[in-house]
């Protein structure tokens, strides 16, 4: 059924689904659910709609993540799971439609804290792949393959705790999200910031932490996102930095989606999304935490370890200026979402509706579509 573009099939999932990624081209959608399974649809060219192509039991529990990879290295899929482990999948057209081998392992990580992962999303740029993980005690790994061919084998590039442990009974809303463009924001390559950095913003209770890396790929905190009065459950960085400045997205507990823009010191931003702050976020430095045996055996290597001076060539501290604050959803808003070109914003909430945001010339933030994904419409 389509409404408005919109189409409604049946998952055929048996229990909740928990997490959907689409492809680069929006062609293919992967559904991971509480049923063990993740799901692979294709989309019909004539009819536009969406048909199963496989489907297997992904994980020995809940399918909490699944994401794709870009498609310059062959279509791989990343999935996490409440049996604490990731997964790398990479597809083998030789095999059947529908034969639940079409999907076949090439990567297995367990969680190194014994927390479940969390979340995780892939990094492209060009041929080159990175993938980022954090578990729900707020442990992240970024890793890089050590042969792009195959994806099958992967190294740790920074590891780390972000913040202390939090208590087992603590919701946590530990989530990330890639810079998606090839390079930064222009401004910041000239004020010095290394053109090749990877940058990264990951949700860390309340507040959300922007990591870039300098000219050795070490990493430090370029940004810290404040404002929020609840929890951060979800963090969503926009696509199209060539406006100047870029521009992160969080869904909050207490009600709010909220947006970000990231500006360097003194480069003047340009591009028509520019806007005034409503609220400037504070530039205070986050407490370092205390590192666990794991977190302090990793991060004593070289290669990736954080540099909190942010003092090293090609690194850059940024300004983040709070310029929106949306009251989406009756209840709060639970994940937030850019278009590719990062002109329209996407949140979904307790209300069970789909909303879509966007920006004015006044910058004000207007509602286009509200979808209720409870009523067949």
């Amino acid at each position: 059924m389509s409404t408005n573009g919109f189409h409604r099939f049946s998952h055929g999932h048996s229990d909740l689904v928990l997490a959907i990624s689409y492809n680069y081209y929006g062609t293919r959608l992967a559904t991971a659910s509480s049923d063990h399974r993740v799901k692979v649809w294709d989309r019909e060219d004539k009819s536009g709609q969406w048909t199963i192509t496989d489907s297997w039991i992904a994980h020995d529990a809940e399918v909490t993540d699944v994401n794709w990879n870009g498609p310059y290295v062959g279509t791989h899929l990343g999935t996490i799971g409440e049996d604490g482990l990731l997964r790398v999948w990479q597809e083998d057209i030789n095999e059947t439609p529908h034969s639940g081998r079409r999907f076949r392992k090439v990567f297995e990580q367990l969680t190194a804290t014994g927390a479940p992962f969390m979340s995780l999303e892939f990094k492209n740029i060009g041929t080159e792949t990175y993938l980022a993980a954090v578990t729900r005690d707020g442990y992240l790994s970024v890793l890089e393959p050590e042969e792009q061919a195959g994806l099958g084998s992967w190294g740790v590039l920074w590891a780390d705790y972000l913040c202390k442990t939090p208590p087992r009974t603590e919701e946590t809303g530990f989530r990330v999200s890639w810079h998606k463009e090839k390079l930064p924001a222009w401004p910041a390559i000239l004020a010095g910031l290394d053109r090749t950095c990877l940058s990264l913003a990951v949700s860390v209770g309340d507040v959300v932490k922007v990591f870039r890396t300098d000219s050795d790929r070490k990493f430090y905190t370029a940004a810290v996102l404040e404002g929020a009065k609840g929890l951060v459950r979800d963090v969503s960085w926009a696509g199209g930095s060539m406006r100047g400045f870029d521009a992160i997205a969080t869904a909050s507990k207490d009600g709010f989606v909220r947006v970000y823009e990231l500006h360097t010191p003194g480069a003047a931003a340009s591009g028509a999304m520019a806007s005034e702050p409503v609220v400037a976020a504070s530039q205070a430095a986050p407490v370092k935490p205390g590192r666990s045996g794991i977190g302090a055996g990793l991060a004593s290597s070289a290669k990736g370890r954080r540099d909190e001076s942010a003092g090293a060539s090609g690194a850059l501290k940024q300004e983040p200026k709070l310029v929106a604050e949306i009251e989406t959803h009756a209840g709060a808003p639970w994940r937030v979402d850019w278009s590719q070109m990062g002109d329209i914003l996407v949140s979904t909430g307790d209300d069970g509706k789909v909303r879509l945001w966007k920006k004015a010339v006044d910058g004000k933030w207007l509602e286009a579509t509200e979808i209720d994904a409870t009523k067949d419409t």
